[in-house]
């Protein structure tokens, strides 16, 4: 039997010290050269095996801190209808069923005035905007969003900004439902701007769900790319 190597080692081990409580959530875990020392092993071992237990979400390192225990974290199952899309009624009203707090914070909100924009999203000419916004579930940030849509849609979403709706909030106002017209689910690496919004290292799976919006009348008015943590949120279809 072929025998692991010794970053997987190192990680089973730390694991088992997770599950049996001696660290439990929030606790920092010692050092590299700490826990080299203690298991005989080189630093660059320990770190491959401590990137191997945050991609798995089991901890979590803080820039100029340390590495600390995360708290058990269950992925949270977007159910997504074919016939509908709000994230209003849709990933806010499951996130509090499942008992978690969240806030939609607004990144930033950049007008677009280039036509061939408007011809690789689908959407009408004119001026666009491109709104970026992230989800914050119990503090913790899960997923962000690329938006664009037509400027005349909305005066200003950084003076309208809702934290408990966001952007979809602010196009029912005036719609009196949005239809999607297609949606597309893929998995990509994180990127630096991933990395910093998401709080993962560059490299992590994420879960990429690009899609077009029409009003009640069938226009198209709103491109999205949402880009989530692989292991907070997973995707069910529902027909």
């Amino acid at each position: 039997m072929t025998e692991l190597p010794l970053y997987e080692q190192v990680r089973q081990s730390l694991a088992d010290s997770i599950d049996s409580g001696e660290y439990g959530p929030g606790d920092k875990l010692p050092g590299e050269s700490t826990i080299a020392a203690m298991m005989g092993v080189n630093r660059l071992t320990v770190r491959r095996a401590i990137e191997e237990l945050a991609r798995a979400g089991r901890v979590q390192s803080r820039q100029g801190s340390g590495t600390y225990v995360t708290h058990s974290v269950t992925r949270l199952p977007v159910s997504q209808s074919l016939s509908t899309d709000s994230l209003v009624s849709g990933i806010t009203e499951q996130l509090a069923e499942h008992g978690h707090s969240y806030e939609d914070v607004l990144i930033k909100a950049t007008r677009v005035n280039q036509p061939q924009a408007n011809i690789e999203f689908g959407l009408p000419p004119g001026p666009l905007w491109r709104v970026d916004n992230s989800l914050v579930v119990d503090g913790e940030t899960w997923m962000w969003s690329s938006s664009w849509l037509p400027q005349e849609l909305i005066k200003d979403p950084r003076k309208q900004w809702s934290p408990v709706s966001g952007l979809y909030g602010m196009l029912l106002r005036d719609h009196r439902e949005l239809v999607p017209l297609w949606r597309s689910f893929s998995a990509e690496a994180a990127t630096s701007d991933d990395a910093g919004i998401l709080q993962v290292k560059a490299g992590t799976p994420l879960i990429v769900r690009d899609g077009l919006t029409a009003d009640e009348d069938g226009n198209p008015i709103l491109r999205v790319t949402r880009r989530a943590r692989m292991d907070r949120v997973s995707y069910v279809l529902r027909y």
